[in-house]
């Protein structure tokens, strides 16, 4: 597979699309791009249409853009995959109210590229990018629509809730030029190399457990942990008052400790009744865990080790990173270090986003990594 990166950070809207057009493959068999809110993005989704007119074309708008030096922000970055690989995409128009009146839609489009809906080992069969609005809190409802293609579990699923620079106002997707501020999109890929997921957290599980008691998974709402009311609950283990837990949302979210990986659950907002909003659903039963932070540039150095260490030979990354995240590494100063580390990933491209998605899960306050190319002997995806 040819893959192929770019990001400018010129704003001019034609002027970006023409110098990230002259770094693509023409010869596309699909390309994905992700744009500040500085950019027109009808104009864009328009312009990446005409100029790739045998190309599955996606896009999105995002919180902050991943290029070939890494983390950028009021940028357009894209990416190109050219080769043997098949492609089919799926623009499922309201994620929220008729998701499921889409499943035709992605059946076919599955098919369409050679991957089995029947399949004993669906882990095989290539996998599936994600792409959700975001600010309509529908991500796990999506997931679920597209994972009901598949008889068995196991199909690889990866992907990025769109963003709007933090505006929390209008996030947009796109699918073949038509533009979508309540829709999802689905790429469904059969490669023609091997790929390997990864997933990065900063956080570690404290010891300080609490069971959710109480909650509304619909709504993302948890309302007691431990029997007790949860900001106040939750404010306990951190030695705070309720009052106070909204400081602690970025520095200690909670986690569900599933076989030693830990999936971050972020709070959100701490509601008038004491109740506590997240940005993914949790539901009754759960025991999750209070989480501190590692530091950041060393854990993603040990990551992008392991990662690399996983091919023989690298294409291209698509990377998705938490905009929590992105607001710690503001705060703190660690982009320079960061890119350091992720400018010498081959072919880098990707966003940050409001949430993201790994097969049947949205997650927060992860960066997740998707690598093509040939795995060391004995590896596997």
């Amino acid at each position: 597979m040819e893959i192929k990166s770019f990001l400018t950070t010129n704003t001019d809207t034609t002027q970006a699309f023409q110098e990230i057009r002259a770094k693509l493959s023409p010869q596309a068999k699909a390309v994905i791009f992700f744009a500040s809110t500085v950019y027109d993005f009808q104009a864009l989704s328009t312009l990446f249409r005409d100029a790739f007119p045998n190309a599955e074309v996606l896009g999105l708008t995002t919180v902050g853009e991943l290029g070939p030096n890494g983390f950028s922000e009021k940028s357009l970055s894209a990416m190109s995959f050219a080769g043997a690989l098949k492609a089919k995409g799926v623009l499922i128009e309201d994620i929220v109210k008729y998701p499921m009146f889409y499943r035709d839609r992605l059946v076919d489009a599955s098919r369409q590229v050679g991957i089995d809906g029947g399949s004993a080992a669906p882990e095989r069969e290539g996998l599936g990018l994600v792409f959700p609005n975001g600010l309509v809190g529908a991500e796990e409802k999506m997931l679920s629509v597209v994972n009901s293609v598949f008889v068995r579990e196991g199909f690889p699923l990866f992907g990025g809730t769109a963003g709007d620079d933090a505006k929390f106002e209008r996030t947009q997707v796109s699918y073949q030029g038509q533009v979508s501020h309540t829709g999802g999109l689905v790429l469904f890929v059969k490669p023609d190399t091997a790929f390997h997921i990864a997933k990065e957290n900063i956080f570690a599980p404290t010891g300080k457990t609490m069971k959710i008691t109480k909650a509304d998974p619909g709504a993302r709402i948890v309302h007691e942990f431990n029997g007790r009311p949860a900001a106040a609950e939750y404010a306990r283990l951190l030695g705070a008052s309720a009052g106070e837990l909204s400081r602690y949302f970025m520095t200690n979210p909670l986690g569900r400790v599933v076989n030693e990986e830990v999936y971050i659950a972020s709070p959100f907002d701490v509601l008038p009744d004491g109740s506590v909003k997240f940005y993914c659903q949790l539901f009754e039963g759960m025991t999750v865990d209070v989480l501190s932070p590692k530091d950041p540039v060393t854990t993603i150095r040990q990551t992008l080790d392991t990662f690399r260490g996983r091919f023989a030979r690298l294409d291209g990354v698509l990377a998705i990173n938490c905009i929590l995240r992105k607001f710690q590494f503001h705060n703190e100063k660690l982009f320079p270090a960061l890119n350091g580390h992720l400018e010498k990933l081959p072919n880098l491209g990707g966003f940050c986003s409001y949430g993201e998605q790994l097969n049947r899960t949205q997650l927060n306050q992860t960066l997740v990594l998707l690598g093509f190319g040939t795995l060391r002997q004995g590896e596997s995806a």
